[in-house]
């Protein structure tokens, strides 16, 4: 499917969500139907409430009570929505998925979708749920030879009948201080700095209470960075942003540094010498190719300065597009408008649905 010529393209903003990123999808959306041209695209806002009711809104400020309920109509390649009790169907050609965390960045949706032929920007199924899961993302980027921090990733099982064996295990082979992470959450929710072994087991607890899996990592002790991945839809290499230098006034970057105004200074482009740079613009397009990403993508560096030594965080495929996030600052250092990006983004999201169904097509013959 190609995007639709003559009229406006109806493109679908999905924020909100039932994850604990809830707060943060709600400013990406408004961020990015404030930046949609809306001489080419109208604009549907579809909301999600913590309860997961989808709700047609008037606009991205609107309250729930203002949304009409929909649903999905479930015959693939329809492309429309179902308005509740009774009501019409409203078509869409293309969705912006912009809900953060689990049930919006993990896969499931982005499943539902593939599901539906329905095209959508970003990501798909698979390269969702494995860059969400930072320890799926760490083994694969591992494996194909990529620069990573050593980890250990456990389960709820294995901490409950292996305790003291992991507790001792943690203490031997990693350099305090350690980070403990859920492995399946984002924008730093339940993550945990641990200076002194007495503090592990604590913090074990408490990310396991956000995530079936945790994950034990050293610390970097290093400038943290970060390089934004623009695809190109016309199949052509990816863009690597200049990068990002990140840095907290105070502590680490946890979820009050990147969401409160002030409290963290972000440096682009990053003062740093041209050599690393392009390492780091390698590796970036590297780990977006290994995890089979689409659209866009951010991944977050550690650099040991004074080893020389580089290690790729995270990779997420669905990154914050507030005022304050990183991503539509960096792709905007590289000469390309948060509006144009959009327009980019869109464009690369028919391309991949194109291709999709000519597989699929295929397939059925």
């Amino acid at each position: 499917m190609a995007a639709p010529k003559g009229n406006k393209v109806r493109v679908g903003v999905i924020f909100g969500g039932r994850s604990t990123e809830h707060e943060v999808s709600l400013a990406s959306a408004r961020a990015i139907m404030d930046n949609l041209d809306h001489g080419r695209y109208e604009v549907l806002p579809l909301f999600v409430t913590q309860t997961g009711r989808w709700l047609l809104m008037l606009d991205a400020r609107g309250v729930p009570e203002q949304g009409r309920e929909v649903h999905f109509s479930l015959e693939p390649g329809k492309n429309s929505l179902l308005i509740a009790n009774g009501g019409d169907t409203v078509s869409v050609d293309v969705l912006i998925p912009m809900i953060h965390g689990t049930y919006g960045e993990d896969g499931t949706l982005q499943g539902l979708l593939e599901l539906l032929e329905i095209p959508f920007v970003g990501s798909g199924c698979l390269s969702s749920a494995v860059s969400m899961n930072k320890g799926a993302t760490k083994a694969i980027l591992r494996a194909g030879g990529l620069p990573v921090l050593p980890s250990l990733t456990i389960s709820r099982e294995e901490w409950g009948f292996n305790k003291s064996s992991i507790l001792k295990d943690s203490e031997a082979n990693f350099d305090f201080p350690l980070f403990v992470k859920p492995t399946s959450l984002g924008s730093s929710v339940g993550i945990h700095r641990i200076v002194e072994a007495s503090n592990l087991e604590k913090a074990i607890e408490d990310a396991l209470s956000y995530d079936f899996k945790v994950l034990i990592e050293e610390e970097a002790r290093g400038r943290e960075f970060e390089c934004a991945v623009l695809e190109d839809p016309g199949g052509r290499r990816p863009l690597a942003s200049p990068l990002a230098e990140i840095k907290p006034k105070e502590g680490w970057y946890d979820y009050k540094a990147k969401y409160t105004p002030g409290f963290t200074d972000i440096i682009i482009p990053a003062e740093l010498d041209g050599v690393v740079v392009n390492q780091m613009q390698t590796h970036a397009r590297a780990a977006f190719s290994a995890l089979d990403c689409s659209g866009l993508a951010r991944v977050d560096f550690f650099y040991r300065e004074t080893r020389g030594e580089i290690y790729i965080n995270e990779v997420n495929t669905l990154p914050g597009f507030t005022e304050l996030s990183g991503y539509p600052k960096m792709i905007e250092s590289a000469g390309i408008s948060y509006s144009s990006m959009l327009d980019r983004l869109i464009a690369c999201a028919f391309f991949r649905h194109a291709r999709s169904r000519e597989l699929t097509v295929r397939r059925a013959d």
